[in-house]
């Protein structure tokens, strides 16, 4: 897959698939990778598409056999199942058609990912899985098997759920997922980092495990339907597996400070002044002449011997190397940083109205909210309770506290009189006279002459 994944990438611009393909088009002295490209796009295009056809083939083919083998572990020990069950998993047909149509879903869920390429499906997809996906009555159509076993089985249904559910299966159909993605190329930031998230291991590490497995599918490959016309095996000198050692051994990059620079170590056994610069003889002449007239590829290690490069001691006063390369972006971790696409979270309302959905009136924050409106009205009245018992207490008081006619103290018993002896004459004595004192009395006497006295004027009448 190295080589489609060059391919793409100089002549299509679309994402690599490995970090190091960047690399490889980037290197000075690459002439020798250049020469096992096409030249010009037309040929590029064929070889892509050739290349991605051998490998859907092969992934489709691998995918089948593995997920058939997890199957057949789990049906095998469905014992107690229903009989509606236990009739559906004895027929193979049943199983062959169940694992296609989950496949076939897959493919449409990583490749056929628009509405363009539904319609038009990519060349490299295979005729039969193309009119499986449009032959709406064929059984291992994944709609059609659907509405044919699982939409009128509610039993069925859940033993098929829980079956795709399995944690080895669901491991294993992530990984036929994330190989058809690798044969449609051109992958997202977003989906490499998913899928290293969910296995821990990097892209390089996922194409060896697959690789892997196609070698095993591939020793138990029968007559099959989908892989008609495919390929048995593959040319390793079209598609080579690059290691990463000998990739940097013979790249050379543009910058200068790609790699850091190694410090020189004295050997204490080598006398450095008995060295002297020897002319080569005829025989290593003749030795090297041989070895370059050999075809030599550009990912096989050469068997000329290199020569130990003397390398320079520090200096007296230090040696900085520069360290990592400022033009690598994709391995500078402030750029993986600041690049990384944060995965959002839902807000607290969504995540709530979900737990409504879910759960009705038990989700927690429903309880709590009930809670404290029920806290909320016991509150309420409390202080309510509280003023009114402190206005009666105030009303009470100020009847307690009111002035009134009334005795305080008790009145005592009353005696009755006897009507004979009561004397009626003393109740009509007017009351004596009190006393006024003198100095009163005589302007009293005063006023009343005042008021008596009578006019002596004369009456004057004028003209």
């Amino acid at each position: 897959m190295w080589k489609l994944d060059l391919l793409e990438a100089k002549f299509k611009a679309s994402s690599p698939r490995f970090p190091h393909t960047k690399k490889l088009i980037s290197a000075k002295n690459n002439s020798k990778l250049l020469r096992k490209l096409p030249t010009n796009p037309s040929d590029a295009e064929m070889q892509i598409n050739a290349l991605k056809k051998d490998f859907f083939d092969r992934k489709y083919y691998a995918a089948v056999k593995k997920l058939e083998k997890e199957v057949s572990k789990l049906t095998s020990k469905a014992k107690n199942e229903d009989e509606e069950v236990k009739s559906f998993i004895s027929k193979p047909d049943n199983i062959n058609a169940m694992v296609a149509s989950k496949i076939i879903k897959i493919i449409q869920q990583s490749i056929l990912v628009t509405k363009d390429l539904r319609s038009e499906p990519p060349s490299y997809i295979n005729k039969d899985i193309i009119e499986i996906i449009g032959n709406k009555a064929d059984a291992r159509n994944p709609s059609r098997f659907f509405i044919s076993n699982c939409q009128n089985s509610k039993k069925l249904n859940n033993y098929i759920s829980n079956l795709w559910n399995n944690k080895q299966v669901k491991a294993t159909l992530g990984d036929i997922e994330w190989s058809f993605k690798m044969v449609r190329g051109d992958l997202t930031k977003q989906e490499k980092d998913n899928r290293k998230a969910q296995t821990g291991k990097s892209v390089e590490e996922d194409d060896d495990n697959d690789s892997g497995d196609e070698s095993d599918s591939d020793d138990d490959e029968g007559d099959d339907p989908v892989r008609n016309g495919a390929q048995d095996s593959e040319d390793e000198d079209e598609i080579p597996q690059i290691d990463e050692k000998l990739l940097d051994k013979y790249a050379i990059y543009e910058s200068g400070d790609e790699g850091e620079v190694e410090h020189f170590s004295v050997d204490p056994n080598v006398n450095y002044n008995e060295i002297t610069d020897e002319e080569p003889s005829s025989e290593e002449l003749e030795g090297d002449s041989d070895i370059e007239s050999e075809e030599d590829g550009f990912f096989e290690e050469s068997t000329k011997e290199i020569k130990p490069k003397h390398k320079l001691p520090e200096m007296a006063t230090g040696y900085f190397s520069g360290g990592e390369s400022d033009s690598d972006v994709d391995n500078d971790e402030v750029v993986k940083k600041v690049t990384t696409q944060r995965k959002n979270r839902r807000g607290q309302r969504a995540r709530q109205k979900i737990w409504e959905q879910k759960y009705g009136k038990e989700a927690k924050h429903v309880q709590s909210e009930k809670q404290r409106y029920q806290n909320e009205r016991e509150q309420k009245q409390r202080e309510f309770e509280e003023r009114q018992r402190r206005r009666e207490e105030k009303a009470r008081l100020a009847v307690e506290n009111a002035p009134s006619g009334s005795n305080v103290l008790p009145l005592g018993e009353r005696k009755v009189r006897d009507p004979a002896n009561l004397d009626f004459t003393s109740a009509h004595v007017p009351a004596p006279v009190e006393k006024v004192h003198p100095s009163w009395e005589a302007k009293r006497l005063a006023e009343e002459k005042q008021k008596n006295v009578k006019f002596t004027g004369k009456k004057i009448t004028f003209d």
